[in-house]
């Protein structure tokens, strides 16, 4: 096939304006910024991943509680975590999901208060804040009073997978919106922990909608959930896996959970969830299930208290048995470092004899 004729160029004519580029030949194709943007979270991981080796033994989540470890982090962790949140939107993503809390609303796992600027009170009727870290709820109270000095909240110092503070609904119904944010990643019964703060729901008022995402929020009360977890990909799925017992020993936090399957295994309904960053930030919508509806409620409330109960017993007795066996493992560390410190100075002892 011939090649089409070239135009003819018209003569270079100089004016004020012919050395400027235009503008469209100066920008960079979209693949480049969606490249360079993917190739900086993957930095950041990986620099979270280097910083996180090397820190103790492997832990089984199913049998250590590292949520202590945010009672020594609170004073800092504001500015341990700002600049990376800032850089890739989770601030953002945490104002969306904030702003769509309505009627009397209870936020789990508070920790410092990150998302207390978010809320907006024309839609809010109350606020219950709640953390099992003493020094994280008064980091989140000076936080209140920063950003929201003129507006009513509560504060509870308590676990989550305890039974919840009463709503101040005045028909006593329970809570309108639920909300948790980078929660599940740090208690040791994520799927009770989910089914806990379902309990503390109100039930929903049936609507004439077809859509369960289209109802009003107060007559279909909700869970919102911005989590962090395992990926699409199977390579940083890897990679988190092999960190994780090391990176939850030092910042309380297991980074390779199965957020969705942790939904679904809650019993809870879940209406929506969507996922960025490389699949590990994760957006959920969850609600009471049917069976928690109607004249099933009290049946399945007591059902799910029993659960936990249980399930905290266990948990217990298996925390006890490790910090037993970790014990053991640390006299018999002391006792061989003892028996090389001897050893040395044993040799010692003979150099100079024979000197």
């Amino acid at each position: 096939m011939a090649w089409p004729t070239p135009r003819p160029r018209k003569p270079f004519q100089p004016t004020a304006t012919a050395s400027a580029a235009p503008q469209s030949a100066r920008k960079l194709p979209r693949p480049v910024y969606i490249g360079g943007f993917l190739l900086g979270v993957a930095t950041c991981y990986g620099i979270y991943t280097y910083k996180a080796t090397g820190v103790g033994e492997d832990v089984d989540p199913s049998t250590f509680d590292v949520s202590c470890r945010y009672n020594a982090t609170a004073g800092t962790f504001d500015r341990d975590v700002d600049f990376t949140e800032r850089w890739t939107g989770i601030v953002r993503l945490r104002q969306e999901l904030v702003q769509q809390a309505r009627g009397h609303v209870l936020e789990a796992a508070v920790g410092t208060g990150r998302n207390s600027a978010f809320y907006d009170f024309n839609r809010v009727k109350s606020l219950t804040l709640l953390d099992q870290s003493q020094e994280m709820v008064e980091v989140a109270k000076a936080q209140w009073q920063e950003t929201n000095p003129d507006e009513p909240c509560r504060f509870f110092t308590q676990s989550a997978l305890d039974p919840l503070p009463a709503s101040l609904d005045s028909e006593d119904r329970g809570y309108d919106t639920i909300i948790a944010t980078m929660s599940l990643c740090s208690t040791p019964m994520p799927q009770l922990f989910l089914r806990n703060l379902a309990t503390g729901l109100a039930p929903s008022i049936p609507t004439a909608s077809t859509n369960p995402t289209d109802a009003d929020p107060i007559l279909c009360p909700r869970i919102l959930l911005l989590e962090h977890g395992r990926s699409h990909y199977s390579w940083l799925n890897k990679l988190l896996d092999v960190t994780a017992s090391s990176h939850a020993l030092e910042h309380g936090c297991w980074w390779n959970r199965d957020i969705g399957q942790i939904a679904r295994e809650s019993g809870l309904k879940v209406l929506d969830i969507r996922r960025k960053h490389l699949g590990t930030t994760w957006q959920l919508e969850l609600e009471l299930p049917d069976e928690a509806q109607g004249s099933g409620r009290q049946h399945w409330l007591a059902d799910t208290r029993e659960k936990i109960v249980q399930s905290k017993a266990d948990f217990e007795q298996k925390e006890s048995e490790i910090g037993k066996q970790m014990k053991e493992k640390d006299e018999v560390r002391r006792r061989d470092a003892d028996l090389e410190k001897w050893r040395r100075e044993q040799r010692e002892k003979m150099k100079k004899g024979g000197n």
